[in-house]
């Protein structure tokens, strides 16, 4: 996967946004079967995971007599080039389930973890896809209407995204594991989220995005590496694939308010997606983003209304038409190549039989519902819940206390995923925001500031850029971990902490939750200055005025600037910063443009 470094993403920080809602929720049983396949006009349980067959991968790319690309088979044949999958053969051994430091005695056999951890990551990247991206109450495809392909939802996604989809990017990236580095314990995992300034942070909630209450906590070597963890840590990196397959989806599909694209065009891969023509479509544009990252989709299949509407009615070879792609013989233009077409093949081939088989236990599934718990992903009363409606199921299904993986596993499997959170796009971390105390900072400068701290425990507690004239809420009792200005030029992390001390030692044990707040600006002379005391917020913005703390997400909003009383429209989409006046004369965007001739009657008088 590509890495996507953050002085890369700076420029997009004057649009964040940093506040967080909380909408945890669960879906039903109804909303998960519109999710599933159908077979013989039933919902279609079965899970085909690919076993016993030779697939090529990583074979090169040639050019074709057409001046296309295509995947070179026939030299398609040397080492490293093609892999015999048997999970029995290998992956035999039973293995402890002790991870990030927490004992266990569960073991399980390996390749049953493989096989469990493939189904879910399948099932639950297409629910969090579908209600994690904040679209709207009925979420982000329309359910109602099938896609170009004449499919629904759940026959599009499971052809496509089923576990053989993750399999083949495990083949893609790391051989499931076996061209993966030696002797090391920082390698990215068999499915490569790379960390740390990378996928993991955005899925941790840098800038506002991914999922962070499940992974603002975690430390991503002891989640992925593939030298630390049970079954090289394939539940860990799987989860974690499937959650960024959610949040790539969300950054090109307008979910995210500080990342809109100028082009309306280029918010709408979920539209692209179900207008889209070519059957691999799916596929192809994740694991294009995957490797590339999203921005790469704006820039290319998403980049004008006009080539929107001419790459959806591409009926096949979406990838070789250089209207909608860049002609380039790299990674991310093999990605989209290769693992659709890995993944057909194994499919293909778990349909006519060659499919994995295991007779599971209880224990198998308490145990992987435990390591679950273990993992982070989830809290102990989820598991429990998870456990208890999953016990049900099995226990009305099993015969002489076993199921079918292939057959049987999924209706399980959807009990526990109904069970289980949706965790929505940004949402913040699993600490209370209201019940800790905590404090107000401020950013009263002209700069965007990257805050990193912990809480009182230690833990990972806020990681935002903060935008001018905006705020965040830290615990009172932590302490900041990076405190610096986003363009490089200010480190304030020794004032921030200093500024901290002060302000805990002015209060006492009775003290009332956001009562106290730090403020941040800068001298003269560029030194980090903070100010602290009791909170007093801001007074209320008057209707029609500019607001810091806004989302203005559709060009022309009009707005009278407070300092000088004249009106302003954005010619772009912008939240927070300095006010329109100054941002016109000095923000390289140009997002402000000033449209009254004359200062606002009605200001000037509450001015004077």
């Amino acid at each position: 996967m590509q890495k996507i470094h953050l002085h890369s993403i700076c420029s997009a920080l004057l649009l964040s946004i940093s506040t967080q809602v909380s909408a945890i929720k669960t879906i039903d049983l109804a909303q998960y079967r519109q999710l599933l396949p159908t077979h013989n006009g039933n919902v279609d349980y079965r899970i085909l995971l690919a076993d016993k067959i030779t697939v090529n991968y990583h074979c090169e790319i040639i050019e074709t007599p057409d001046g296309g690309y295509d995947i070179d088979r026939e030299g398609c044949n040397k080492p490293g080039q093609f892999y015999h999958i048997d999970w029995y053969a290998e992956f035999p051994n039973e293995i402890n389930l002790s991870v990030r430091g927490i004992p266990s005695s569960n073991t399980i056999t390996e390749h049953k973890l493989w096989a469990l951890a493939f189904a879910h990551a399948s099932a639950s990247s297409r629910v969090q896809m579908q209600y994690g991206l904040k679209k709207g109450t009925n979420g982000t495809f329309d359910l109602s209407q099938p896609f170009a392909t004449g499919e629904l939802f759940g026959d599009y996604f499971e052809r496509q995204m089923n576990p053989n989809y993750f399999v083949s990017k495990g083949l893609q990236e790391s051989s499931l594991g076996k061209d993966l580095p030696s002797g090391v314990e920082e390698d990215d995992g068999v499915l490569q989220i790379e960390y740390p300034g990378s996928a993991w942070s955005e899925l941790q909630g840098v800038v506002g995005g991914g999922f962070p209450i499940p992974f603002k906590n975690l430390d991503p070597k002891t989640v992925l590496s593939s030298h630390t963890g049970p079954a090289r840590n394939i539940l860990g990196s799987s989860l974690s694939s499937g959650f960024y397959n959610g949040s790539a989806l969300a950054i090109v599909s307008g979910s995210l308010p500080w990342n809109q694209g100028s082009d309306s065009s280029q918010d709408s891969m979920h539209l692209f997606l179900q207008q889209s023509k070519d059957p691999d479509a799916l596929s192809m544009l994740m694991s294009f983003m995957y490797n590339r990252g999203p921005y790469a989709a704006k820039d290319q299949v998403l980049r004008s209304q006009e080539v929107f509407d001419h790459c959806v009615e591409i009926e096949q070879d979406l990838e070789d038409d250089w209207t909608c792609f860049h002609k380039q013989n790299d990674f991310g233009a093999r990605y989209i190549r290769q693992i659709p077409d890995v993944t057909n093949t194994l499919s293909q081939a778990a349909r006519q039989g060659s499919h994995y088989e295991a007779q599971l236990s209880w224990d198998d599934i308490n145990n992987y519902l435990e390591l679950l718990q273990n993992y982070g992903f989830y809290s102990q009363k989820n598991i429990d819940n998870a456990k208890s409606a999953a016990k049900a199921v099995f226990d009305n299904i099993s015969t002489n206390s076993l199921i079918s993986y292939q057959s049987q596993f999924g209706k399980v499997l959807e009990r526990i995923i109904i069970s289980l959170p949706i965790y929505e796009l940004g949402e913040g971390g699993p600490y209370d925001e209201q019940g800790k105390k905590q404090f107000y900072l401020y950013n009263e400068t002209q700069k965007t500031v990257l805050v990193v701290a912990n809480n009182e425990a230690g833990q990972s507690d806020v990681n935002e850029f903060v935008l001018s004239k905006n705020k965040i809420a830290v615990d009172i009792k932590g302490q900041f971990i990076q405190f610096n200005t986003s363009d490089g030029t200010l480190n304030c992390i020794n004032e921030a902490n200093d500024a901290l001390a002060t302000l805990k030692a002015s209060i006492d044990e009775s003290y009332v939750s956001l009562s106290a707040q730090l403020k941040f600006s800068m001298t003269d002379n560029q030194q980090c200055l903070f100010e602290q005391g009791p909170h007093t917020p801001p007074p209320p913005v008057k209707d029609g005025y500019w607001d810091p703390s806004q989302l203005y997400d559709q060009p022309g909003n009009t707005v009278i600037d407070a300092l000088d009383c004249h009106e302003y429209s954005n010619e772009w989409y912008i939240v927070g910063g300095p006010a329109p006046s100054k941002a016109f004369a000095e923000d390289p965007w140009g997002v402000w443009r000033r449209i009254s001739q004359r200062p606002n009657a009605t200001c000037l008088s509450d001015k004077s």
